[in-house]
């Protein structure tokens, strides 16, 4: 019976796995950055909208000018957060996309090396099919001489 050949690039193939695994967990990390920083940023526009509407209320109420600039203030705060929040969200996407081309890079790099192991294992079976056939064959040939043994054609 041929040898069973252990696959050479095993190692290679956990450590590529490992790696894609890795990429996988830094894409995630960043994807959920992005969605945090979209909640966030989401979040201080709606403050935004809410003191413009409070400081337009208290104009037509009472006039205090000191609360109005302080609402408006207020809202040009927030109005800086909400640009650092698309300056940050611009970078994460960033690094997102950046993340995203190293995954798929590391998937490809792991599907070489598993495509190898196919091709080895497809291989390993051959030889046994081409093993086995081979006993069949010679079984075949050692009863044929057994039977013209019997006969006397030897």
């Amino acid at each position: 019976m041929p040898q069973r050949l252990r696959f050479r690039l095993e190692t290679l193939l956990r450590v590529r796995h490992l790696m894609e695994e890795r990429k996988a967990t830094a894409l995630a990390g960043v994807r959920r950055q992005v969605r945090a920083a979209e909640v966030q940023r989401a979040d201080i526009i709606r403050e935004q909208m809410r003191m413009l509407d409070e400081a337009g209320q208290l104009t037509h109420e009472e006039f205090d000018a000191a609360d109005v600039r302080r609402y408006y203030q207020y809202e040009r705060y927030l109005a800086r957060q909400a640009v650092e929040k698309d300056a940050l969200l611009m970078e994460l996407r960033g690094k997102e996309v950046a993340q995203r081309a190293e995954l798929e890079e590391a998937m490809k790099r792991k599907r070489i090396i598993e495509r190898l192991k196919e091709r080895h294992e497809a291989a390993q079976v051959l030889a046994l099919v081409k093993f086995d056939q081979w006993q069949s064959d010679e079984v075949a040939v050692n009863a044929a001489a057994v039977a013209r043994r019997y006969r006397g054609e030897l």
